[in-house]
């Protein structure tokens, strides 16, 4: 990388690839910038600029995510972004009991299980992550609002944005948990 140029990673990004990002994943498709795993990613410490993750944090287990992300932690530059979104639980639970139709949320909880990687290993809700995220070093934990991104404004869609009814944007329930957070200065 060039100096001066600004590192941004979109790490798990799949088949949504993100103009203005290095796209990491851990399967080749077109758009992928870089194949590898995100748990060894191929930057110095203290090198990168901003992180998004969107639907990649839950393919860890309960007893590695937490080193995920601090291994994430070790990448980014003092003062930098960690953006993430993954399955809510609680709102998993909550569409559940009160529609009680298993079959929409498996995919949320479980995973696509299309291929090797496509299973998750860990749900989470706004307090589960924000303990994780706190106990590995990051501070400033918050939800974001993803209309409020340079994902929602270039118009971008991701499962950020995964509602339900499915693609009820206005009067849907917002099934993903959106959460950022920096490492001190």
């Amino acid at each position: 990388m060039q100096k001066g140029i600004a590192i941004k990673l979109h790490l798990g990004c799949g088949n949504r690839i993100l103009p203005g990002y290095t796209n990491i994943d851990i399967q080749a498709a077109s758009g992928v910038d870089a194949v590898c795993d995100v748990r060894d990613l191929p930057y110095a410490d203290n090198s990168v600029d901003f992180i998004y993750s969107c639907s990649a944090i839950e393919h860890f287990g309960r007893h590695e995510w937490k080193g995920v992300l601090a291994h994430w932690f070790s990448k980014l530059k003092p003062g930098a972004t960690l953006r993430l979104s993954t399955a809510d639980f609680r709102q998993v639970c909550e569409r559940y009991f009160e529609k009680g139709n298993i079959d929409e949320l498996l995919g949320l909880v479980v995973g696509g299980q299309k291929d090797d990687y496509d299973w998750h290993g860990m749900i989470y809700d706004f307090e589960s992550m924000k303990r994780g995220l706190e106990e590995v070093g990051f501070q400033n934990v918050r939800r974001y609002d993803w209309r409020k991104t340079d994902i929602g404004e270039m118009g971008f869609d991701d499962y950020s944005q995964a509602y339900l009814p499915h693609m009820d944007k206005e009067k849907g329930r917002l099934m993903m948990l959106n959460v950022e957070a920096e490492k001190p200065l």
